[in-house]
């Protein structure tokens, strides 16, 4: 076990070449939003762009696209068929392949992917007999099937855990899933007081029950392949709002396409989203700091990193 510091995370910032352009420093296509929360489809997306990803491309419905499209000048966006009925907004399965056609096009080394922020589920209330058909669960496994043969790392947060939960899906090779203690525990069938009681043992359980490097969310976030594990020392009680878990899946996901591996990408993405919520913290309290103000500290939280690379 290891506690991260920050020499060794300046060790894991990548260089950028002054002789570069923006598909230099990779590609993200971020599977993220819905009618009742478009603003996790922002936040992950424009943080993954703030660590220095050269270009975030965000599939979601017309709706969402058009609703972040009018908060950010810096985005790519790939809108997608989607099916409203009543206070639902859903993708169906077939949306699956507009975003499979794109990854086609581009150079899936300097790649990746993040699915399921915001991205909207039936509530435990709502549920009814054909709920593939009635919320995203249907166009989530259909786009993991399409990417079984893929290689570029694939970021799992939030409702795309909550689908993984539902039953035992195959995942990609590659994946990294992003879990707070209560998403871990549908994962595992184990109850949260469990989980919180050995963070490390049931983080690693999960890494190597899904064979993906494992983020287990909360004070210490723990980082583990099944076997190494990190422990992040950054962070405080800012960072309990909700947003800022989309910011993090946009900031691992964004350091993924610059050629990061996947590991270390999860402990650079970990402890930049904690220093960053230190800084804006001290600056804004930890009572006012909102996750849109956390992605305008990543910048300090990086120079900081820098200074101590080339320092050293």
């Amino acid at each position: 076990m290891q506690i991260l510091a920050l020499n060794a995370i300046a060790a894991m910032l990548p260089t950028r070449s002054e002789q570069s352009h923006k598909a230099s420093f990779g590609h993200v296509f971020n599977v993220a939003g819905s009618i009742n929360y478009p603003g996790a489809a922002y936040l992950s997306s424009i943080s993954a762009l703030r660590v220095g990803a050269g270009y975030v491309t965000l599939a979601s419905s017309l709706l969402v696209c058009q609703r972040v499209a009018a908060q950010s000048p810096d985005l790519v966006f790939l809108p997608l068929p989607s099916v409203h009925e009543a206070a639902n907004d859903f993708l169906p399965s077939e949306s699956a392949a507009q975003i499979l056609s794109q990854l086609k096009r581009v150079n899936t080394k300097l790649c990746s992917m993040s699915i399921g922020s915001g991205l909207g589920r039936i509530a435990q209330t709502a549920r009814v007999a054909d709920e593939a058909h009635t919320d995203n669960y249907a166009f989530f496994c259909a786009l993991l099937h399409g990417l079984q043969q893929e290689t570029l790392p694939i970021v799992l947060d939030a409702d795309g855990l909550n689908f993984l939960s539902r039953k035992p899906l195959t995942l990609p090779e590659n994946c990294l899933l992003t879990p707070h203690p209560k998403e871990l525990s549908r994962l595992l069938a184990v109850s949260v007081a469990h989980i919180q009681a050995d963070r490390v043992k049931y983080a690693q359980q999960a890494a190597l029950q899904f064979n993906a490097i494992v983020v287990l969310k909360g004070a210490n976030t723990v980082i583990t392949d099944g076997k190494r594990v990190f422990i992040n020392p950054t962070g405080n009680s800012a960072l309990a709002k909700a947003g800022t878990g989309d910011v993090l899946t946009g900031m691992i996901t964004g350091f993924c396409a610059q050629g990061v591996s996947p590991l270390n990408a999860a402990c650079l993405g970990v402890y930049l989203h904690g220093l960053a919520g230190d800084i804006a913290a001290l600056a804004l309290s930890p009572y006012s700091m909102l996750a849109s103000d956390l992605i305008n500290f990543i910048p300090k939280a990086l120079i900081r990193v820098l200074q101590a690379k080339y320092q050293n």
